[in-house]
Order: C-alpha cells, then sequence, then structure tokens
C-alpha cells in the first residue's frame, strides 16, 4: 500500500501552521516543490519520504496523545523532545513565534545546534546518567537562547521546566517557559525523583 503524500505533506504542514515556503525550508525544497506535492502531481523522493516520517511523528497511547494537544495549544514556548540526542517533536504557536526557524528543526535532533545552558546541562554526565537512570524529574532552568539559530541574540530571558518521563522505554522531555527578568542568575537546578515523591 502506498502512502498518500498530498496528504501527509498538507497535514504535517498546516498541523505545525506553516506556509507552503516555511515547510519547503524544512524538507529543504522550494515551495512550488510543497505545491506539487500537494496537488499530488508529484512524489517526495526516497530521502525525502524519510525525512517526512520523521516530521510526521505521531503520538501513540492516550498519554502522549493527550500531551500533544497539550503541547500544541499552550499559550507558552513549550515544545516536546525524544531525549534521546534531543529529537525535536512537537512545538507550541508560541514557541514557533518566539524562534521560527526551529520548526526546520522538527524532527531533528537539537544537540548540533545546542548552546548555553542547555549545552551545560547536556555536557554535565552525572546529570544525564541520573536523567537515564529515573533519578531525576526535572530540571529548572533560567536562561537566554539555548538553541544557535537565526533568532539567537533576541531571545530574552526564560525560566524554563524541564519535566521528564518514560514511555514504552523511551525517555521524552516536556520544556515549558516563562519570561523573566533579564537579570536573573543564569543556570540549572535538578529536581530529584525523591523530592517529588517525598512532596
Amino acid at each position: 500500500m502506498s502512502e498518500n503524500w498530498s496528504d501527509i505533506v498538507r497535514i504535517y504542514r498546516t498541523r505545525h501552521g506553516l506556509t507552503q515556503e516555511r515547510m519547503g525550508g524544512v524538507i529543504g525544497v522550494a515551495q512550488r516543490t510543497i505545491s506539487r506535492w500537494e496537488r499530488g502531481e508529484d512524489t517526495p523522493s526516497l530521502e525525502q519520504q524519510r525525512r517526512l516520517r520523521d516530521l510526521g511523528w505521531e503520538p501513540t497511547g492516550p498519554l502522549l496523545t493527550s500531551l500533544a494537544a497539550a503541547v500544541q495549544h499552550c499559550p507558552a514556548p513549550r515544545a516536546l523532545c525524544r531525549t534521546h540526542n534531543l529529537r525535536l517533536l512537537l512545538l507550541s504557536a508560541p514557541a514557533i513565534a518566539k524562534r521560527p526557524s526551529v520548526t526546520e528543526w522538527i524532527g531533528r535532533d537539537l544537540v548540533p545546534i545546542a548552546c548555553g545552558v542547555l549545552e551545560e546541562m547536556l555536557d554535565d554526565r552525572p546529570l544525564q546518567r541520573a536523567i537515564a537512570n529515573r533519578e531525576i524529574a526535572g530540571i529548572v532552568a533560567t536562561s537566554r537562547s539555548v538553541l544557535r539559530t537565526p533568532e539567537h541574540d533576541q531571545i530574552g530571558a526564560y525560566r524554563t521546566m524541564v519535566t521528564y518521563f518514560f514511555h514504552e522505554g523511551t525517555l521524552y522531555s516536556d520544556a515549558i517557559s516563562v519570561p523573566t527578568d533579564a537579570h536573573v542568575a543564569l543556570g540549572y537546578r535538578p529536581i530529584p525523583m525523591d523530592e517529588v515523591a517525598g512532596g
């Protein structure tokens, strides 16, 4: 059974609020190519199909389905990632408005463009081991831009709560941010699982 690439492209593009031009930027093709795909006049190459499959991640089960809806409708910048290599899965509209070029990274690993506090967290081996061993429930971080994108210099200070959870053997992170005072100290604080369990 062949896949309906016209529907796959259109559904992905509208779900993430992308124009055909922006969708072309995500895939690495011209706007007219997206238009032809959506009209069913052409089909993506095998490499483009693989990329579209990565982008078209669909949540499975009630937990991820509910979480995906919560992320997409969140009134604050929010992102859902598969934690292995920090693969970006979903963004809220305010996250896209804050950093429009981040849509080009949906379905891709964010590690190559991590900077600042995020890079420090990823380089903190004991922290990463504790997260993988389910000893850390989340992290509270105060940061400015944590991704090297064209908007990097315009990103103000944000306080972010990152929550980690396992689902069907896969570790995910759900990060939600709110603006904070520009003069606040930058850094992060892990929240141990026993701190959450102990109340």
